[in-house]
């Protein structure tokens, strides 16, 4: 099917940016070819840096110049060995913190654009301690017309969620997210408690995944207080927050076994390896092939630190050597996104460990497509799916297989 028409007209802006980004990186890798072959050209070029490091275009290339002192070495010497970055520094270097403002403020602007304005609901923020790892602040929402009853009332069902963003942006406080939590909550009357992960690469797997679980265990803990049902808890993540919620759905199942009857995976990244990753997507969208995956390697290359980790069952889901005993999974894929046999063929995994499991795929979809319910219908139709998923917690035979 083809794209979205609103799709299509983001996609091609952003392909001519990306478009713009592959010349920039062909030609500074082209230039540094030719300064390393010609002496003289690299002599010019750290020249010009020293004297006006304004004017210098293409950061990499400037950061090789001004390696050492001129002061200090002639035009033939060698330049002296980089002295080894401490990992905060790396982390620093990888993901700014000016990223990650422009990235929320961007949110914000874009979901005042594309989403629909979210129901009001009681919100409330804990942290929570957990053992080895940072401590993590969980957001719990509750529909406000059980709030505002002034008694006790029956316990709501709750779901457990996880944002997206790569492992490296996003959060509880992104516009998008918050806004996301509060319409399901409202139309499901499922309370939803959403878990503000630690961001890579200054803090790698497995802390993510350890919080997620203590986040559960706080839950099943404090369930009654807040008003939750502990018999009656699910797990929901979208993208990187699908890999968690996943991965944290076979960690309990290891661990605890805390009664979870339901996971909600939304365009998730379930094999870290790469060997899902579908490129026809991105041909047809007419994306720079190694821009595209040079964005999923280093995804994986943030989160992991090392890559060969890709391959434990906490990291990458999909290859647990098991998945029996897991509850029911409900898995929403886009037709145009990189990622969408992820989620497909997780789903034909849990079936073949005889678990209940379903893969929809929307077509004419992106990879974010879910949060454009002002302007585009299937993103609608997309938040009314996932609330009717919610809603099977308030059934206990549905849970059960019984109807």
């Amino acid at each position: 099917m083809p794209l979205d028409p609103y799709f299509h007209a983001m996609y091609l802006a952003r392909r001519r940016d990306m478009i713009a980004e592959a010349r920039g990186i062909l030609l500074g890798a082209l230039t540094s070819a030719v300064t390393r072959v010609v002496p003289w050209r690299r002599d010019a070029a750290r020249r010009a840096l020293v004297e006006s490091p304004a004017q210098t275009v293409g950061t990499k290339a400037a950061g090789t110049a001004v390696a050492g002192s001129e002061a200090a070495h002639s035009p033939t010497a060698p330049p002296p060995p980089k002295s080894p970055l401490s990992a905060e520094e790396k982390a620093k270097r990888k993901t700014p913190a000016w990223k990650r403002r422009n990235a929320q403020k961007w949110d914000t602007k874009l979901y005042g654009r594309v989403g629909l304005a979210p129901p009001e609901v009681e919100v409330t923020d804990h942290m929570v301690d957990v053992p080895g790892h940072p401590a993590v602040r969980v957001r719990v929402y509750r529909p406000l017309e059980e709030a505002d009853t002034g008694s006790p009332g029956p316990l709501l069902p709750a779901v457990l969620a996880f944002f997206g963003g790569s492992f490296q942006l996003g959060g509880i406080d992104y516009t998008s997210v918050d806004a996301t939590f509060r319409a399901r909550t409202a139309d499901a009357r499922v309370s939803h408690v959403a878990v503000d992960y630690a961001l890579a690469p200054e803090h790698r797997y497995p802390t993510q995944i350890e919080q997620g679980y203590a986040a559960l265990g706080w839950l099943v803990e404090n369930a009654a207080r807040l008003g939750i049902d502990a018999d009656r808890i699910g797990i929901n993540g979208t993208s990187s927050g699908g890999n968690i919620a996943a991965s944290v759905t076979l960690l309990n199942r290891d661990r605890a076994g805390h009664p979870l009857r339901l996971q909600v995976l939304e365009v998730p990244v379930t094999d870290l390896t790469g060997k899902s990753i579908d490129m026809a997507p991105i041909r047809e969208m007419r994306i720079p092939r190694f821009l595209a995956r040079r964005e999923l390697v280093q995804v994986a290359e943030a989160y992991l630190g090392d890559r060969a980790r890709a391959k434990e069952p906490y990291a990458s889901p999909a290859r647990a050597l098991t998945h029996r005993g897991l509850p029911p999974a409900w898995i929403f894929t886009a037709e145009y996104d990189a990622l969408r046999l992820d989620g497909e063929s997780y789903a034909r995994t849990l079936r073949a460990s005889g678990v209940d499991a379903s893969a929809v795929r929307y077509q004419g979809a992106t990879h974010e497509a879910a949060i454009y319910t002002k302007v585009v219908p299937l993103a609608r139709r997309w938040h009314a799916d996932v609330v009717t998923a919610l809603r099977t917690l308030h059934d206990p035979d549905v849970q059960a297989g019984r109807i």
